[in-house]
């Protein structure tokens, strides 16, 4: 099985950050299982996706065995409790997505998201500031606290001039404003 994702790896797959949603440059999944349906399938490699206990578990199967024993690696990652549909089937496709780039080791390059925020930094000759420490769920009953201070458009970036912000809580503070 190992051998096979090593031969997965090796292809070198390239993933472009081509689409834009709540203010980020992301690779879709279906750009994803495009650029990997061709060397999943040379590899006699399945995807599937479930969704079991809240979690979404994504699987890379093995299909060229002897049928007496699966040969598989999973991925799991716990969804939010959030309500609305709408937004539990983004968070679905989103963890799919992170799934199968986590299982298979692949990067997502942006082509130009960091050069120009860099280029910015350079143009003004100031130093990039750091963020201080890990938005958490602290941070997060503060902010609720604020929020009517921001707009849905500008409440993440705010919270990351001063935090390392996550994609999952980047994801909770947006919903704050739906």
């Amino acid at each position: 099985m190992y051998q096979k994702l090593f031969e997965v790896k090796k292809v070198g797959i390239k993933l472009q950050r081509d689409t834009t949603a709540f203010n980020y440059k992301y690779a879709t999944l279906s750009q994803i299982q495009e650029k990997l349906w061709e060397v999943m399938q040379k590899q006699w490699l399945l995807v599937t996706h479930r969704i079991n206990d809240n979690k979404v578990i994504t699987s890379i199967i093995n299909t060229e065995t002897d049928n007496k024993t699966i040969e598989s690696v999973e991925s799991e990652i716990e969804m939010s409790e959030w309500t609305k549909p709408q937004d539990k089937g983004s968070e679905i496709t989103y963890y799919r997505r992170y799934n199968l780039l986590s299982l298979l080791d692949l990067e997502v390059e942006d082509d130009d998201g960091k050069k120009a925020q860099d280029s910015w930094y350079k143009e003004k000759a100031v130093d990039k500031p750091e963020p201080e420490s890990w938005f958490n769920e602290k941070n997060f009953e503060k902010f609720k606290e604020i929020k009517d201070n921001y707009t849905k458009e500008t409440a993440v970036k705010e919270c990351r001039d001063k935090y390392k912000v996550s994609r999952e809580w980047a994801w909770k503070i947006e919903a704050l404003y739906n």
